[in-house]
């Protein structure tokens, strides 16, 4: 198991509250862990970033890394 920082932003920040330490072994395995603890989430369409990255697919987290999650955002 790793332990990596979440942060987030937007309205995010209003559901999670303060950054927070989380154990996962991948993105996969942390957002189903994050559905499970915050349920208004499972509706949602979250960007991800590790280590300030945008993923779009599964990623295998290390100790330390810094999962960041926002809202969707569009250009203008």
């Amino acid at each position: 198991m790793s332990t990596v920082k979440i942060i987030s932003f937007g309205k995010l920040k209003e559901i999670l509250g303060p950054d927070f330490e989380a154990e996962a072994e991948n993105t996969d395995e942390l957002i189903n862990q994050l559905n499970e603890k915050f349920p208004q989430l499972k509706d949602l369409k979250l960007r991800i970033a590790v280590n300030q990255k945008i993923i779009s697919e599964n990623t295998a987290l290390q100790n330390n890394d810094v999962v960041a999650l926002m809202p969707p955002y569009s250009g203008g």
